[in-house]
């Protein structure tokens, strides 16, 4: 009883500080005499613990094996029978290849391979076929033992594309992508249509270009040029020598106000060529109400002045003052070669809507 108190008698005489050092020294005892085991542990011989030993021995027995397959193996990936030299080329869709000349491919690209067969890298071998000028994809894969498989699609030449900043025209493919080919010889045989756009808008341009054919067909007439200004006005030619004036959009991607403006155009189209049977030159759709038709004169020698069968025409629903002092300000400056003639439509017919 007496030894406890004066235990807390003597604990409670002592500072925090001689407490905390107490307790550090019985930890860093603690900590030596577990490091002295595991010394004690490793420093034994293996030997004395047959377990041990066999795994050891197995572990050591695998990584030779692995060492020795890789070496075999390395050792037969530089064996020259794995050298790439065969290279085989078809088409996609089982089509033909048109523009790629096989031998100067096949000799141009297996003088850039890197690797052998092991070694190769595809994405890189793809590559190396997509920068030939007619390429457009390629798909690569490995044939055993030394040889390539590639399948590539070529660019199908549409028009010509003619950008205001570019100082040489490019070529337009079916997706309306532009790439960079001998032009002489995207031209034989093809018709190519002649394209114009800002930088940018070749996929948009050949999106309307479908719908236009589309929208022509009923006449058996086709595009064989369509450009787009910088303020996205459209204008396309069509190979009966007609040029139209399409307008623009009020957001560029829509195409529903131009094709309103065909659509109507082709209501009235049987009434103008009627009153107007020589040929037609162009037509000027971007009147929100009506359009303009204009015609050259094609028989000087037996045209008279005042013959209204040469000369342009407006036809119109209601056209505003301004738009009827700007044509007449047209008329003034060019007598010979324009007329406003404002169409009236038969009785019992109404050109309005």
């Amino acid at each position: 009883m007496r030894s406890s108190i004066s235990m807390n008698e003597t604990r409670s005489t002592q500072s925090f500080g001689e407490i905390l050092w107490a307790a550090t020294l019985q930890t860093f005892k603690s900590m030596l005499s577990g490091l002295s085991i595991s010394l004690l542990f490793i420093s034994s011989p293996i030997w004395n613990y047959p377990d041990r030993m066999k795994k050891l021995t197995k572990l050591i027995l695998l990584v030779l094996v692995l060492l020795i397959g890789l070496w075999i193996f390395f050792w037969l990936g530089q064996r020259p029978v794995f050298t790439i030299s065969q290279i085989q080329i078809e088409a996609t869709n089982d089509g033909q290849l048109k523009h790629l000349n096989l031998p100067l491919v096949k000799a141009r690209i297996i003088n850039q391979l890197n690797g052998n067969f092991f070694s190769i890298r595809l994405d890189k071998a793809r590559a190396l076929f997509e920068e030939l000028p007619w390429v457009r994809t390629a798909s690569v894969r490995r044939v055993w033992p030394n040889g390539l498989h590639v399948l590539i699609e070529e660019h199908e030449p549409v028009g010509i594309w003619v950008s205001t900043n570019a100082t040489e025209p490019k070529i337009v493919n079916t997706y309306g992508e532009l790439f960079t080919a001998n032009l002489a010889e995207a031209e034989s045989g093809n018709q190519l249509i002649v394209f114009q756009g800002p930088n940018d808008t070749s996929k948009e341009v050949m999106e309307l270009y479908g719908q236009l054919n589309q929208w022509f067909e009923p006449w058996q007439v086709k595009v064989v040029s369509l450009s787009l200004s910088p303020r996205y006005s459209w204008t396309a030619k069509l190979d009966n020598a007609m040029t139209f004036e399409l307008g623009r959009d009020l957001d560029h991607q829509d195409q529903s106000q131009i094709k309103a403006r065909l659509e109507r155009f082709f209501k009235y189209w049987p009434d103008v060529k009627e009153r107007l049977p020589q040929q037609i030159d162009s037509v000027d759709l971007r009147y929100s109400n009506g359009f303009a038709i204009r015609s050259k004169n094609r028989l000087e020698n037996k045209t008279k002045e005042g013959d209204t069968s040469q000369f342009a025409g407006v036809v119109q629903q209601t056209v505003p003052k301004k738009v009827k002092q700007t044509e007449s300000k047209e008329v003034k400056s060019n007598k010979k070669d324009t007329k406003k003639v404002k169409l009236t439509d038969k009785p019992g017919r109404k050109l309005h809507e």
